[in-house]
């Protein structure tokens, strides 16, 4: 039986707690991150924040240049923390197979329970129910494994439900940027990129292996290749 993956990723968790619960943010420009004036960094920001180019990581000096107009929340850890076991209780009440891989985010092997509803009839409850019990919104994806279903999470944010097939990854998977791939990080990003790999289709059909390997090294070229063919856990 074909495996039928979710990945539940909460969409711009921190932030959508505290407009959760404070209702004059909704719609408003979000970070959490700390004290402007010192040097923290955006935990998460909001949507709305997003779309002035706020991002992740990004200092929280930056952002209130690039956006006057931001609202700056410390974090609350243990409130986020709190939400985090709910949905995760939440999670394993669908299925016993549950692994979390952040505060904010987790895979649901539902092989088993997709033999008596559809996967995304079910993804649709499990993000309707998100709302409704907890008023927070995430998007998910639905693959054969991890690696496809967290890809397929991200294509389509907020509230998104994605699908994808590996007989897609060709068509979908190829033309994303390499750093799409789990395990392309700032390190890995410019070395491939000496090699004109530039997308996840130009690292699938890189023909001089050798070359990637003298760069990588072994475990990690063929651990990438099939990574950029949809293969993985």
């Amino acid at each position: 039986m074909l495996r039928k993956i979710i990945h539940i990723d909460m969409d711009a968790f921190y932030a959508s707690i505290e407009q959760r619960d404070n209702k004059k943010l909704k719609g408003k420009p979000v970070i959490v991150g700390g004290d402007p004036r010192s040097r923290g960094v955006v935990a998460t920001c909001s949507y709305e924040a997003r779309k002035y180019g706020v991002r992740a990581a990004m200092s929280v000096s930056e952002a209130q240049r690039i956006c006057p107009n931001i609202v700056i929340l410390e974090s609350h850890m243990e409130l986020y923390s709190e939400f985090s076991q709910k949905f995760f209780d939440y999670f394993f009440g669908i299925t016993p197979l549950v692994e979390p891989a952040s505060i904010d985010e987790g895979y649901l092997d539902v092989t088993e329970v997709c033999k008596n509803i559809n996967a995304v009839d079910l993804a649709k409850k499990i993000q309707k129910d998100l709302m409704d019990l907890y008023s927070l919104p995430s998007s998910i994806g639905i693959a054969p494994n991890k690696v496809l279903a967290k890809i397929a999470s991200d294509m389509k944010k907020p509230l998104g439900i994605v699908i994808l097939r590996k007989r897609e990854v060709p068509n979908i998977l190829w033309p994303m940027p390499v750093d799409t791939l789990p395990g392309v990080g700032k390190k890995t990003l410019p070395v491939l990129k000496m090699l004109n790999i530039n997308t996840v289709g130009d690292l699938a059909n890189y023909k001089d292996f050798k070359v990637l390997e003298e760069v990588l090294g072994p475990t990690n070229s063929r651990s990438l290749i099939a990574l950029a063919h949809g293969e993985g856990s």
